[in-house]
């Protein structure tokens, strides 16, 4: 178990780290004023704003809203390759990281409490997916520098189908979390 995860540790650090190359060849040859990212691929947007610091670009990073389904399923290509069934059970993926976003809301701080909550939702209302995995971490930093949950954080999964790996995440203040819970069922709800 330890092994596919750091395996897949490595291979996600290997993915972002072809994304910074290709990036930063592209800044170089094209300057671009701004540049746009969907927040559906949230790792992807603290990735791409760690190297415009790191680098000293001067290009504005936009961050795209995640965008959803009528029924709160992220909106991705990759959902047409989901068999009806697949994409009837798919919903409970927001819905599981909404229940994360309500134990924190309730007043949980402990990341792997948060984590094997969603977990346990998804162990119970996931038949045809198979979790690659479940995270909470600080956002944008998408570390765990304080003991606890605090300030900005995102509680994101992967899940894999038949001929669609899904991505979802919800990013939230511990400020605001009375909004941002309302914001997710209202998702659901359109």
């Amino acid at each position: 178990m330890l092994e596919q995860m750091c395996c897949a540790v490595q291979a996600v650090r290997h993915f972002f780290d072809g994304v910074a190359t290709v990036l930063t060849k592209l800044f170089n040859i094209l300057s671009p004023d701004k540049v746009y990212f969907g927040l559906k691929d949230a790792q992807q947007v603290a990735v791409v704003q760690s190297l415009i610091q790191s680098f000293h670009y001067d290009i504005e990073l936009v961050s795209c809203p995640l965008v959803r389904e009528h029924d709160g399923l992220a909106k991705s290509s990759r959902n047409v390759h989901l068999s009806d069934e697949e994409r009837a059970e798919a919903i409970q993926l927001s819905r599981g990281l909404k229940a994360g976003l309500e134990l924190v809301k309730a007043g949980e701080r402990d990341f792997d409490a948060v984590i094997r909550a969603v977990q346990h939702y998804f162990s119970d209302h996931l038949k045809l997916g198979t979790v690659d995995y479940v995270d909470v971490l600080n956002y944008p930093e998408c570390s765990r520098k304080q003991k606890t949950i605090s300030g900005r954080f995102i509680i994101a999964c992967a899940v894999q189908y038949a001929h669609a790996r899904l991505i979802d995440n919800m990013i939230a203040d511990t400020a605001h979390l009375k909004e941002a819970v309302l914001h997710a069922a209202n998702n659901d709800e359109k």
